[in-house]
């Protein structure tokens, strides 16, 4: 490969020949207003380096950092440049048209915009820079600044071998922005006060550079993403600007009074300022951070990067349906860090920018997720190639380089399933009995990690299969209008074969034995719930009891509630018998067969695929496929992800008695009223003082996760909650589509499965597969929260009945007897 490569080489939007920054620009200059130049590649700088690496290598481990940082630099600043070097930079500029004008000689280092690692500002640019000789001595000037101090601090934090960092080098035009222009950035969201409908427009007079170092008080626009709503203004005072010398670098001058207390840049300007953020998020399918700069009346992109840090907003919306009650602290400190190492791994797996915030985070023991960021991620699919019928035709060679990964996936997680599987098998047959205190919480600890590795890609499973029901929706309502478009959808992905409906069928089949057992339903029916009976059912009933000891056998592992805490299927039988007398007394053609679905859903899709022009039928029918595939996976995920809950309670309870022995705690399960850093603090010092600390912080945090179950969290947390009447409009999410008039009926937990009466409208804050039975005898179903992912709407698509989800305070607005009618198309429900 050449030294030099224009934006429109091949190779230029890769990483590691044209780091960070001059990808990010290559990419940009397909579609958008990018001054023209070129980028010296990252091989460059590692052949310059070749003949002293050694020699750096030695420095690095006799030196200290500030030591080594000085010695580094003078080494390659010292190093002469060769002749034709300086010719091929010349040539370079000759062929981009800026052999007579001031450029800009950038930093683009290759581990830039990397995970965890975005090297802002550690780089130094060098402006104003004219010919050959002037460029490619501040190219050197550009690779000395990978060895500045504050980066080589930077790399020593992340753990980062400084000789493997390298560097490209953006060589650009110079937008040459007169003190009677402007030049500042652009966010395509309002990242300062979470906005993602707001583009936030910074300005001032003069080159950019003061607005991006921050180093002046400068112009704030917000604007409506079309830029036609301007929706505030502050205007700072602005003295001074930066500008070209004409003698080469930059010089400041003064701004006349007038003027300094004037708009930077006018309504039009601004407008479209704010049109071209949003193009570049469009362009890159992810929210922007753009530097733009105004020269000669027209409008320039500097470089774009993604936005990843927002304010957060931390609501119920998206944390309500995984976590509907109080967690525990242990619990809660143990998957907090592998969901963000999950969410790292999976947004680097999804090519989206990394995350550098909380996604999810305990307040008052109910757990808030940051909405915003969540609007920001989630749902992420390639809208500019999703406008009509002939962006999809022509981006069809990108969708399929862009998102290979989309098919990959599953084959991979499948393969290290087995390893997964293995582990927990190995730590569930662990013995404990020899184990002390440090080795019961190292085995603890091992259970966790095997968690976080398991769980690394899930994340990326659940917002593919996210992208892929919008895709798929979008496709839909190109031919179809929007109500038609969902009834559509619903039917095409109402049959998946998940390892829920599996369960399902099994427990089908079970309540079939209690259904032509007389005395066995009999003896059910004779109290309102098994709860206390079980050792008399197994005495009564032991043909039954074999077969549901082999149910518990396979899928015990289930969970009542998310957290550990609380016991799984094999430790709470009576739940799993309430559910079966349910299903006993259900005729068996009292719901829609699944054969009968699956017809309808087949007659669907070839319906769907008549309609759709010869060279796009494949790629259709492939996002059907791979929408009823990541919903099949999502859920076999989320059953697999919970046989760490058997291991996991094994060892916390091991762990818990001999606390209690050792007369640190009170009663076992204190264990999970204590947090991770307090636990291993104390275990790793073993002392009997250190121990003691232990009891006084696990009886403060029992009460208030006694407290916090006794409460109903804010939906926005901080926020009051709205008076919330039953006159209020109730408009959630659509779930599942029809519609149905009766009575609804308010359950908060299992024990309240026995009273649920058939025909009538399931009321909820969520639902888990646990609650699988009442969809059967239920005429409708209405969630917290949760959307057309959430296991009730899954469920309830595979059932033929309707769904609306998100109707917030639902269990709280309703009560018991009262009749409501409800379309689980528009995601309404009404009072009758």
């Amino acid at each position: 490969m050449s030294r030099i490569i224009d934006f429109n080489h091949d190779d230029a939007t890769r990483l590691d020949v044209s780091g960070g920054k001059g990808a990010s620009l290559a990419k940009s200059a397909r579609e958008l207003p990018v001054p023209p130049g070129f980028i010296v590649t990252a091989e460059t700088y590692a052949a310059l380096l070749d003949p002293v690496r050694r020699k750096i290598r030695g420095i690095l481990q006799e030196d200290t950092t500030e030591a080594a940082a000085e010695k580094v630099q003078e080494l390659l600043l010292s190093m002469d440049l060769e002749d034709n070097w300086v010719q091929e930079v010349d040539a370079a500029l000759e062929q981009v048209g800026l052999a007579d004008r001031s450029v800009a000689v950038r930093s683009s280092g290759t581990m830039e915009d990397l995970p965890g690692a975005a090297f802002a500002g550690q780089h130094d640019t060098f402006l104003g820079e004219r010919g050959a000789a002037s460029v490619a001595r501040a190219v050197l000037r550009c690779y000395a600044s990978l060895w500045n101090i504050h980066a080589m601090k930077y790399r020593d934090r992340l753990g980062l071998d400084h000789l493997q960092a390298s560097m490209a080098v953006v060589v650009q035009q110079m937008v040459e922005v007169t003190a009677e222009e402007a030049a500042g950035v652009a966010f395509s969201i309002d990242p300062v006060r979470g906005d993602l409908t707001t583009v936030l427009v910074n300005a001032s007079y003069g080159l950019g550079e003061t607005v991006v170092g921050g180093e002046a008080e400068v112009d704030e626009y917000l604007l409506s993403r079309d830029g036609a709503e301007e929706r505030g203004i502050r205007i700072a005072s602005k003295p001074a600007a930066l500008v070209v010398d004409a003698e080469g670098g930059t010089r400041e001058v003064d701004i006349a009074p007038e003027r300094a207390e004037a708009e930077a840049i006018d309504v039009e300007m601004r407008a479209e300022v704010a049109r071209l953020a949003v193009r570049a998020e469009d362009h890159y399918g992810f929210p922007q951070d753009i530097e733009w700069a105004v020269s000669g009346g027209d409008l320039f992109l500097l470089q774009s990067r993604p936005i990843t840090r927002v304010a957060a907003r931390w609501t119920r919306d998206e944390s309500a349906e995984r976590y509907p009650n109080p967690v525990t602290p242990l619990t809660w400190d143990l998957v907090e860090t592998g969901f963000h190492a999950s969410l790292r791994h999976s947004f680097q797996l999804m090519g989206l920018p990394p995350f550098g915030d909380k996604w999810f985070a305990m307040r008052d023991f109910y757990i808030y997720g940051n909405q915003t960021a969540v609007e920001l991620y989630s749902g992420r699919f390639p809208t500019a190639m999703f406008r009509d019928i002939d962006s999809i035709r022509q981006s069809l060679p990108d969708i399929a380089r862009q998102y290979g990964w989309v098919q990959d996936l599953p084959v991979q997680w499948m393969r290290d399933l087995d390893t997964y599987l293995l582990g927990i098998g190995r730590l569930s047959h662990t013995s404990l009995e020899d184990k002390d205190l440090e080795g019961l919480w190292d085995h603890v600890r091992e259970i966790s990690d095997l968690g976080s590795w398991y769980f690394l890609p899930n994340i990326a499973i659940s917002l593919t299969q996210s992208m892929l029901y919008k895709g798929l929706l979008t496709l839909l309502s190109m031919k179809l209008p929007d109500e038609q478009a969902q009834s559509v959808f619903d039917q095409l992905m109402a049959q998946t074969d998940t390892k829920t409906g599996q369960v399902n069928d099994e427990l089908w089949q079970l309540s079939r034995t209690i259904r032509t057992t007389p005395d066995l339903l009999g003896w059910l029916d004779s109290a309102p719930s098994a709860e206390g009976r079980m050792d008399e059912l197994r005495e009564q009933f032991p043909a039954f009891a074999s077969e549901l000891d082999v149910f518990l056998e396979r899928h015990g592992h289930r969970e009542l509630d998310f957290d550990a805490y609380h016991p799984t299927w094999v430790g709470a039988p009576h739940i799993v018998v309430n559910q079966l007398r349910v299903l006993a007394h259900r005729e068996a053609g009292a719901q829609v067969s699944s054969n009968q679905l699956r017809a309808q859903q087949a007659e669907a899709e070839r319906q769907v695929l008549d309609a759709v022009p010869d060279d796009l039928r494949y790629f259709l029918q492939e996002v059907i496929r791979l929408a009823r595939t990541y919903t099949a996976l999502d859920d076999l995920e989320h059953y697999q992800t919970t046989r760490l809950n058997l291991p996991m309670r094994r060892a916390l309870s091991a762990l818990g008695q001999r606390l209690v022995e050792a007369e640190a705690l009170d009663e076992p399960d204190d264990v999970y009223f204590l947090h991770v850093e307090t636990l291993e603090g104390a275990l790793r010092e073993g002392s009997a003082d250190a121990l003691a600390s232990l009891r006084p912080e696990a009886q403060k945090l029992r009460a208030g996760y006694r407290a916090a179950l006794e409460s109903d969290p804010d939906w926005v947390h901080g926020e009051a909650d709205a008076d919330l009447s039953e006159e209020a409009d109730m408009c959630g999410t659509a779930g599942s589509t029809g519609q149905v008039e009766a009575e609804v009926f308010v359950v908060h937990s299992p024990d309240d499965f026995p009273q649920f009466p058939v025909g009538a409208i399931l009321v909820a804050r969520t639902t888990n597969p646990a609650w699988t039975a009442l969809f059967y005898q239920a005429a409708g179903v209405i969630t917290e929260s949760g959307g057309a992912l959430s296991h009730g709407a899954v469920t309830a698509r595979e059932l033929g009945i309707p769904a609306v989800m998100g109707i917030r305070d639902a269990t709280r607005r309703f009560t018991n007897g009262q009749r409501v009618r409800m379309d689980g198309g528009q995601g309404t429900v009404a009072l009758v």
